[in-house]
């Protein structure tokens, strides 16, 4: 069938306004139309019927309208092919292009996106935009808006980093809108297209090479020349004098020499020579100088003509000029090696796209066997092989090709058995193409069946250690160009694989860890609020007993008494302190806008009266606006302002807080002239409940910089500090500031 008269089927539309849409439909949906969209590119090589075919394809799955555009090779963008969902507008299509051509000026526009090679997406269409394309023309105008359009997009046909072409989509009638993902589809199916047409190209320019090479080659004269039996020219040669324009005088005997190439002359003569003792036909490809002084790749024959008693008469000989033939032969090399590097890069980017889906490491493996054994034909089967450390043996997890039968296919292999651990003990890559002869292969039988001749195996390595084994099954002998481009196939695989194992144990840990954090603050909750009933009863019961019989019993049971009274009181800050704690990320406030000096003003407030007893002086900076929670932000500086009031020296207390904008985001310091605090417990004091000094040197519940560190970190932010036994101590902690355009408010 004409790729041109292939039926497209009816199936649902990609791009579906429904909320509820189910992602993996969409992914599915999307998957089959890259396969027929693929298997349509693949079926010709006529590729400008095989594209307007594709433009009927992505209606009306991807477009209401959908059309293709080719630049020419005299830079002029033709119409190649137009889809509408109501077919009979189609000639309308055209009419309109040639009636109104796209404006080569548009930013949005198709010259645009072919100029540039970059996508262009109209999510919506305002009617601005109608009128400023129309350039003013009334009708013009009226039929866009007529046409109803609502959302569109254009896409380069970009193949080798040469853009020729492209395809935009339309949604009209339907009322659907475009989004990212539709993009994507669409420049993945325009890059498709892209290398379809680039191929097709490609075919056709090396067929008519070759047809040029063959014209040359009937076209082109030779020079025949006569020479006698001691090797001297023996007669004028016409077409010799044209051919390198030396006179006949100049080519008597070795004048002929003269001509060729100074590099190759010494292999000339002495090959003629040899020809003449031995009486055998010489052939010989050399550089000859022709009469414009250009060097041409001539190939020469001679053969010796024998008189009556089997001596030589003379030799006959040709000289043909081969330089369009080395030439095409040269081009042919080079067309060959970039359609396997087209091929190559094909392969990568497929297995590159498979490994970088969401899925399991199992699946991914899977796939990127299918997807080897898709691109490269001559692979009849495919194998991918993981190392299980734990079984310290080789693991099947990818199969695609040729069914082998399992009684006969091992799953599991060890290293040094089989063909495939044997790649995986020596971590090279390996090349067999006397299958059934190689003592290494498990069964002789299944390959047989299978008609397989030939093996090949890349280890699969990350960071110099085994991960892997790709093998691959030939019914062919393999070239050793094949085991290059699979053993960096191979590479890729490797690294992707391992960078999937690492993503899905990252995200494992992390889900770990998140619940893990959850159940540790619901216990730190419940803990901490179920013990507060039962310790208000024991605190009131030994206030009580402190108050009735105080200095009625001796003085032991006093201290005692004070002893069980002082000991509740910590319980109920400690546990105060721990629910403060627990609740930093579960009851917080919405972050806003905030003057970072009314939060540090309040906090003051709430230490007046420890500021007083002290006698501490506060100095202030001038305070930013931030994003944060006021509540805690007070919180923040009361216990960073506290621990400087409580760890004071023998000197009045001097605490001077200040910010400073760095990048975008302020840095808070709160500086202080206590005591200070020694570098190896700088980590430790923001752990919960890890205290430097005894309740009886300093109280307090080890739980306030923890607190604070708490609160910073879920500001985004960082906390750290700077101190000296002796000389003071600089806590700092990061905040973001208001993300607007104009600089940051400040205020005093």
């Amino acid at each position: 069938m004409n790729p041109s008269e292939r039926r497209v089927p009816d199936v649902p539309p990609l791009s579906n306004p429904t909320p509820g849409l189910d992602a993996q439909n969409r992914t599915t949906d999307s998957l089959q139309l890259l396969a027929e969209a693929g298997a349509l590119l693949g079926s010709s090589l006529d590729y400008e019927t095989t594209l307007a075919a594709l433009t009927r394809l992505a209606v009306p799955r991807l477009a209401d309208w959908c059309s293709l555009d080719i630049l020419g090779e005299d830079g002029v963008v033709r119409l190649l092919a137009v889809a509408h969902v109501d077919p009979a507008k189609v000639k309308w299509a055209h009419e309109l292009r040639r009636r109104y051509p796209p404006d080569p000026k548009d930013p949005h526009g198709l010259h645009e996106v072919i100029r540039t090679g970059r996508s262009v997406m109209l999510a919506e269409i305002p009617d601005a935009l109608l009128v400023a394309g129309t350039r003013g023309d009334a009708e013009h105008l009226r039929i866009a808006r007529e046409l109803g359009l609502r959302s569109a997009m254009t896409v380069p046909l970009t193949a080798r980093g040469r853009t020729f072409g492209a395809l935009a989509l339309v949604f009209a009638e339907s009322g659907r809108r475009y989004t990212p993902a539709d993009l994507a589809l669409a420049e993945q199916l325009a890059g498709r297209a892209a290398l379809a047409v680039d191929n097709a190209r490609l075919y056709t320019n090396s067929v008519r090479a070759e047809e040029r090479f063959r014209s040359l080659i009937h076209a082109t004269a030779q020079a025949v020349w006569v020479m006698q039996p001691e090797g001297t020219v023996a007669e004028d040669s016409p077409t010799w004098r044209a051919f390198t324009g030396q006179a006949a005088e100049e080519y008597q005997g070795y004048g002929w020499l003269a001509v060729v190439h100074p590099e190759d002359q010494e292999r000339v003569r002495r090959g003629w020579q040899a020809a003449r003792v031995i009486k055998q036909p010489y052939e010989v490809e050399m550089r000859l100088s022709r009469a414009d002084g250009s060097w041409a790749t001539v190939l020469s024959r001679a053969v010796p003509m024998f008189d009556a008693q089997g001596q030589v008469r003379e030799w006959i000989g040709t000289s043909t000029d081969i330089t369009a033939q080395r030439r095409a032969e040269e081009t042919s090399r080079r067309l060959e090696s970039e359609q396997r590097a087209r091929q190559l890069e094909a392969l990568r980017a497929e297995v590159s796209e498979v490994l970088s889906r969401e899925d399991t490491p199992s699946r991914l493996i899977q796939a990127c066997a299918e997807v080897m054994v898709r691109n490269l034909p001559v692979l009849s089967l495919v194998q991918l092989w993981t190392w299980n450390h734990e079984a310290q043996a080789l693991q099947l997890e990818g199969n695609a090709g040729s069914v082998a039968p399992l009684s006969l296919q091992p799953s599991q292999v060890e290293l040094g058995q089989t063909l495939v651990g044997a790649v995986g003990q020596v971590r090279q890559p390996l090349l067999v193409n006397e299958l059934l002869a190689d003592p290494r292969l498990r069964s002789r039988t299944w390959a047989e069946v299978n008609g397989l001749v030939s093996f090949l195996g890349a280890p699969l390595l990350v960071r110099g250690q085994l991960v892997g084994v790709l093998a691959v099954y030939g019914q062919t002998s393999l070239e050793e160009e094949t085991l290059a481009t699979l053993a960096t196939v191979a590479d890729a695989v490797a690294q992707g694989l391992e960078r999937r194992r690492a993503e899905v144990s990252l995200q494992e840990h992390a889900r770990d860890l998140a619940r893990s954090n959850e159940e540790l603050q619901q216990f730190a909750y419940v803990a901490s609020h179920d013990l507060q009933e039962p310790l208000r009863m024991v605190a009131s019961y030994t206030q009580l007993l402190a108050r009735r019989y105080q200095g009625k019993l001796d003085a032991d049971a006093d201290e005692f008494i004070s002893y069980a009274v002082d000991g509740v009181n910590r319980m109920q800050r400690l546990i105060q302190d721990l629910l403060a704690w627990s609740r930093v990320g579960t009851r917080g406030h919405e972050f806003k806008p905030l003057d970072a000096g009314l939060a540090l003003n309040k906090a003051m407030a709430n230490l007046k009266t420890l500021m007083e007893e002290a006698g501490a002086t506060l100095i202030q900076g001038k305070m930013p606006q931030v994003m944060a929670d006021e509540t805690q932000l007070t919180q923040l500086f009361q216990n960073l302002v506290g621990n400087a009031l409580k760890f004071r020296g023998k000197t009045p207390p001097r605490v001077l807080v200040e910010a400073e904008l760095q990048g975008n985001e302020w840095r808070f310091t709160v500086e202080d002239n206590g005591i200070g605090i020694e570098p190896q417990y700088y980590e430790r004091i923001f752990v919960i409940f890890q205290r430097l000094h005894g309740k009886e040197e300093y109280p307090g519940t080890g739980i306030g910089l923890a607190i604070c560190k708490k609160i910073v970190e879920r500001h985004g932010g960082r906390i750290g500090l700077d101190s000296q036994p002796g000389q003071g101590t600089t806590f700092w902690f990061t905040l973001p500031a208001v993300p607007t355009p104009s600089t940051p408010g400040i205020s005093s």
